[in-house]
């Protein structure tokens, strides 16, 4: 049976090369390209560059080496890695983003970003960015483009296909009873449209990565009799085998007090999710973790948090590796950390209109990806329309 590295030295046992190489850096990687065509070869082979994101998305579960990726800033916006440390140290400072200051982050998964933009067209624009090598895909345009009253979407990998995939869900009109769906896969390059499940967008915020799964807070009308309620609950959507799946929330979440509202953020701790909710006016806010992930009856209330000074409660972000709360201030847009139980705060002197943080991991994704005709034309079609 011929080795899944072609080419293999033989004064270098495959086994051996995976063992060691998979540990490094991707800098390290990079400098190791350098050395020897073969090992240029082997890095860039499909199966180690599945070998090495698999090694060092372990590495970043089981030890200390956690990165955040941040993005920020008023006026210019940067990107930036950070350590998960005391003092929030930046790893890196990165250069290479293939958008200007107009878009939004939708996700990051194996060290890919998945980026969207409006600004051009009615259309939504995707980019997918690994930022460490410096490579980025335009997507073809969704299949279905005009533009929406709300939309949400999602971006995930399906691991038995070892596949990218973007799931865009969008309302037409604030009348309209169904959403539309589609389904983008990078191993195809191309959109599917999936027939819709029968719940609602409850928010146009972006679907939470968790367990090859995006996940967003749905709803659906229920007639009492004659009086009309929304029912929440956290619909998923599994990368795997592209079904949707229903999450009951808390009884106490399912109906909302007028002028509350939750959201999803990831518990890597447990490979599980945890939804916020804030209460009126943003006063308070309570977060509920669910301990064994797609278990209703573990659902529990971990923290109930207060304002920061006179101003509204921050924005969770997500959790740290010490149990921390990453959180974006209301009013002067500041990146800080937060204590749940001691409510004791970090400054990093991070500050910007536009923050977005999220758990990353270096890896080697679309290293071996080659720009076919077609994302070439899509890529000439985005340049045109920026230039208009």
């Amino acid at each position: 049976m011929m080795s899944k590295l072609a080419m293999f030295p033989y004064y270098f046992p495959e086994e051996i090369f995976l063992e060691i190489f998979c540990k490094l850096p991707v800098k390290s990687l990079g400098k190791c390209m350098c050395v020897s065509k073969a090992w240029n070869s082997l890095i860039k082979n499909p199966y180690f560059i599945s070998s090495h994101v698999s090694h060092q998305s372990k590495l970043r579960r089981t030890n200390d080496n956690n990165l955040f990726f941040v993005m920020t800033g008023r006026h210019e916006v940067e990107y930036s890695l950070h350590s998960d440390d005391q003092e929030f140290r930046k790893y890196a400072q990165l250069e290479y983003m293939p958008f200007d200051n107009h878009h939004s982050i939708v996700g990051a998964c194996n060290g890919l970003l998945c980026l969207m933009d409006f600004q051009f067209s009615f259309d939504s624009i995707f980019i997918l960015c690994n930022p460490i090598i410096r490579k980025s895909i335009t997507l073809p345009k969704p299949c279905l483009s005009s533009l929406p009253y709300k939309i949400s979407v999602g971006f995930g990998f399906d691991s038995a296909q070892n596949d990218y995939k973007l799931l865009k869900i969008t309302k037409k009109g604030v009348l309209d009873k169904y959403v539309e769906v589609e389904l983008y896969s990078l191993k195809r390059n191309c959109w599917k449209i999936l027939a819709p499940p029968k719940y609602d967008l409850y928010s146009d915020d972006f679907m939470v990565y968790v367990n090859e799964t995006v996940h967003w807070i749905a709803y659906e009308r229920v007639n009492n009799e004659g009086s009309y309620s929304c029912k929440l609950l956290i619909l998923g959507f599994d990368m795997r085998d592209d079904v949707f799946k229903e999450i009951m929330l808390p009884e106490r979440l399912r109906n909302l007090p007028h002028q509350s509202e939750i959201y999803v953020i990831p518990y890597d701790e447990l490979s599980s999710i945890a939804v916020i909710e804030l209460g009126s006016l943003h006063a308070e806010c309570d977060i509920w973790v669910m301990k064994k992930y797609g278990v209703v009856e573990t659902w529990t209330k971990m923290y109930s948090l207060g304002k920061l000074g006179t101003e509204p409660m921050p924005r969770v972000l997500g959790f740290r590796k010490n149990g921390d709360l990453m959180l974006r201030t209301y009013n002067n847009l500041r990146l800080v950390s937060r204590d749940p139980e001691s409510h004791e705060i970090d400054y990093f002197g991070i500050q910007g209109r536009r923050t977005y943080v999220c758990n990353y991991t270096e890896s080697l994704v679309l290293l071996d990806r080659v720009i076919d005709d077609a994302m070439t034309e899509n890529r000439a079609n985005y340049a045109g329309n920026a230039n208009r």
